[in-house]
């Protein structure tokens, strides 16, 4: 413990100039929203309880029938999506793509 090196604030706030430790924690950070949104879209395809749709069919004078459907909503709604497309242009360029995010609903 006696060989420590002393502590040096200018080497401190320098360290913060470096590029690695930055793409280091980016790439942790996308890793684990990665694992995080295919968790969810599991969880919401095969564990989630599915929406209830409460509806209401009332009849008034005049033989007017009415249908109320509304949906049991509860708190936050949390809707991950990933879409694939493909595409063909004239000029002959092809191709595939994919779009992927999170909806919140409040």
């Amino acid at each position: 413990m006696a060989d420590a090196e002393k502590f040096d604030i200018f080497k401190f706030f320098g360290s913060f100039a470096q590029m690695l430790p930055w793409v280091k924690t980016l790439r942790y950070t996308l890793g684990i929203l990665g694992v995080g949104f295919i968790g969810l879209t599991i969880y919401r395809a095969y564990f989630m309880p599915t929406k209830r749709e409460v509806t209401q069919i009332v009849a008034e004078a005049g033989s007017r029938v009415s249908l109320i459907r509304r949906e049991d909503k509860r708190g936050i709604t949390v809707t991950p999506f990933i879409e694939g497309y493909g595409f063909a242009e004239s000029d002959k360029r092809t191709g595939a793509g994919a779009k992927a995010g999170i909806r919140i609903d409040f």
